[in-house]
């Protein structure tokens, strides 16, 4: 299967540019709201795209804090709820944007950049697709790229990839964002995904 990555963004706490928003939705976001939001406009064309969304903890720091309060006070805040779950970010995102195209969230352990990432490349039809991955555990950092069909740029890149019947897992000392980064920037020519699920090589 053929694709083209027509634009990347990396994002880490050092490097979030929220101008694109209104100033009162900046006040209540997240740092991974914060960091994911950034990474996602950086990418976006227009709101003719899908949206897959991606991450191993999501909203970790909220979660815990909405399990102490209902603890201590036996409820818990509706607004602290709603940007918990695990599709606030493209869902506030497609708010903002006006996309009414689909959106999905995913979480899949360790594999949760690959699954994202692999979802992202099965949904493409003659829509383009938004792919985000976002963590705060670790390094925090957000990573998005937008997925096409068709090649409108020089500067696109063109991609082919294997999904393996049988998975073997794989052992690497950088974290696949890490190591997906080097294929975009071109120091790289093929990325595999750790659980060996597929692997992606770059044609430039």
């Amino acid at each position: 299967m053929r694709f083209f990555i027509k634009k990347y963004a990396y994002i880490t706490d050092e490097t979030i540019d929220l101008s694109f928003m209104p100033a009162l939705s900046r006040r209540k976001l997240s740092l991974l709201d914060k960091m994911a939001l950034c990474a996602l406009n950086t990418c976006f064309e227009n709101p003719d795209v899908k949206i897959v969304f991606s991450s191993q903890y999501g909203e970790i720091e909220r979660l815990d804090k909405i399990i102490t309060q209902y603890k201590t006070e036996n409820e818990v805040s509706p607004a602290a709820f709603s940007g918990s779950v695990h599709n606030s970010v493209p869902g506030a995102f497609s708010l903002l944007k006006k996309i009414t195209e689909s959106y999905n969230a995913i979480s899949a352990e360790d594999s949760s950049f690959s699954a994202g990432f692999l979802e992202a490349v099965i949904t493409i039809s003659d829509t383009d697709v938004l792919f985000c991955f976002a963590d705060v555990k670790g390094t925090a950092c957000a990573l998005a790229c937008l997925i096409s069909k068709t090649r409108n740029a020089d500067t696109d890149i063109q991609c082919e990839i294997e999904i393996h019947k049988q998975p073997v897992s794989l052992s690497y000392t950088e974290s696949e964002v890490e190591r997906f980064l080097d294929f975009l920037s071109g120091k790289t020519f093929e990325f595999s995904a750790d659980n060996g699920l597929f692997t992606l090589r770059a044609e430039r």
